[in-house]
């Protein structure tokens, strides 16, 4: 078997070496050949005599013609928000030219420590980095064409904390299998997205690593992992699926800020919570920013609760500090149900929205809801912010009415009961022995339960 090494130099940088099989005369006429490895092009009159066999190698040859050993990835960018990496180290790598021709579609690119935001001209990002991933919210879908070479070294650093984690290869990865033997991993979840690989929990919805997207992961120790070697030059990408809704509630609005919450699978079962069952996080709006459908109460589930997008002037999610309000959604009898969530304290987020937040239930009560006697209940708070008086106001007193204080992460310091409604149907709290910050008034009866959130300044 003859074996053949061809060294290519443009301007002075030698670019590799390829191996080929024993000569095989493919055609003599002009043409067009490909099979899984590689595409090969040539001339009129020209022969091809050689078949070869160099893995992920795009080979133009011809009569004058360059050899080309650039390989491309098409990048699928969604309309609002997702995650972008590429797996290849492109040629131009300046984010300014690369987006160029969508500039009007590109609303935001950001990094973990940078931004492009074409609109307000700040550009702290000036190079395309391989080695970590992206957030990016665009105005309408485009696809953004990546021209390079291959990585060779297909490894990403993973830091303590939260970081961007590109897919560096154009195969599909198994998130469990590339984690594997990592013991400071904590969590791999979707940018914009409601699934997520939770190890301590055995939640993985998330299955595989995409080409062309990126996923925040968060680590205890510092650490690398080693994508699996892949022969394909090219990543076709699939259709992004919309999210199901089949509640009453609102649609989802996705964001790049969201705030994890996993139901193990003890809690479920001792809920009262059933199979085909919907569970979702609703802000001080009584708008739903997180849903997550029950498919069995015999494994543990997460839900992701988005926050506000901050550079859009609506409010489409929580805020930060914002309490994590719960209900659940029967669709086998058309019910809708309060839950009461009692989280565990060794996570760092418990009830108070944050963003890459994570909390755990330690127990769930399942209510019923009073629509009725909701509805036609108004709170009033004020003044707030305050200095510490509160008054609050309630047109209604429900019976046996409980008030709990609740600091920023939802732990209790106080409990209020009234077994009569207030004179005046308002009532008076003190808080000003408290440091200065936000706090919430958990309001509830067996019926009904409302979040309010306080000001101390």
């Amino acid at each position: 078997m003859k074996k053949l090494s061809v060294l290519i130099a443009t301007s002075g940088l030698i670019l590799f070496a390829i191996q080929t099989n024993a000569q095989q005369v493919i055609a003599t006429s002009g043409g067009y050949y490909q099979n899984e490895n590689i595409s090969l092009s040539w001339t009129v009159g020209e022969p091809v005599i050689e078949t070869f066999t160099a893995g992920d190698v795009i080979l133009t040859q011809g009569f004058q013609q360059p050899w080309s050993f650039y390989l491309q990835q098409i990048l699928n960018i969604p309309m609002g928000w997702s995650g972008v990496s590429g797996y290849i180290d492109p040629l131009n790598k300046g984010v300014e030219g690369i987006f160029s021709p969508w500039e009007n579609d590109l609303i935001i690119l950001a990094s973990m420590t940078g931004m492009y935001w074409p609109e307000t001209g700040a550009n702290t990002l000036g190079n395309w980095d391989y080695s970590t991933g992206y957030q990016v919210k665009a105005l309408n879908d485009f696809n953004l064409t990546l021209t390079g070479s291959k990585i060779a070294n297909p490894t990403v650093s993973i830091p303590t904390g939260w970081s961007l984690m590109p897919v560096i290869v154009s195969c599909e990865t198994p998130v469990n299998e590339l984690f594997e033997g990592f013991s400071e991993l904590v969590i791999v979840k979707q940018v914009a997205g409601v699934n997520l690989y939770w190890p301590a929990y055995n939640i993985n919805t998330l299955g595989n690593l995409i080409p062309g997207k990126a996923y925040f992961v968060a680590a205890s120790g510092d650490g690398q992992v080693t994508f699996p070697v892949c022969t394909k030059t090219k990543y076709i990408a699939q259709p992004p699926t919309k999210l199901l809704n089949n509640t009453p509630w609102n649609d989802l609005i996705p964001n790049s800020a969201s705030h994890a919450v996993a139901f193990p699978a003890n809690v479920l079962t001792e809920s009262g919570i059933l199979p085909g069952d919907v569970i979702g996080a609703f802000y001080a709006d009584g708008l739903c920013a997180g849903q997550v459908k029950v498919n069995q109460i015999s494994g543990g589930l997460a839900l992701v609760a988005f926050g506000n997008d901050e550079i859009t002037p609506e409010k489409e999610g929580f805020e930060y500090g914002e309490m994590l309000q719960f209900k659940l959604y029967r669709p086998s009898t058309g019910k809708e149900m309060l839950l009461e969530v009692d989280f565990d304290p060794s996570l760092p987020n418990m009830a108070g929205f944050a963003p890459n937040g994570l909390s755990a239930a330690k127990s769930l009560k399942v209510q019923s809801l009073g629509v009725d006697e909701v509805t036609r209940i108004q709170i009033s708070i004020y003044p707030n912010p305050s200095n510490g008086v509160f008054n609050l106001s309630m047109n209604v007193w429900p019976e046996k009415t409980q008030i709990q204080l609740l600091d920023a992460r939802g732990q209790a310091i106080k409990l209020y009961e009234f077994d009569r409604e207030p004179n005046g149907h308002s009532q008076t709290f003190d808080i000003s022995h408290l440091p200065k910050g936000v706090y919430f008034l958990k309001i509830a009866n067996s019926e009904f339960m409302s979040i309010e959130k306080l000001v101390l300044q």
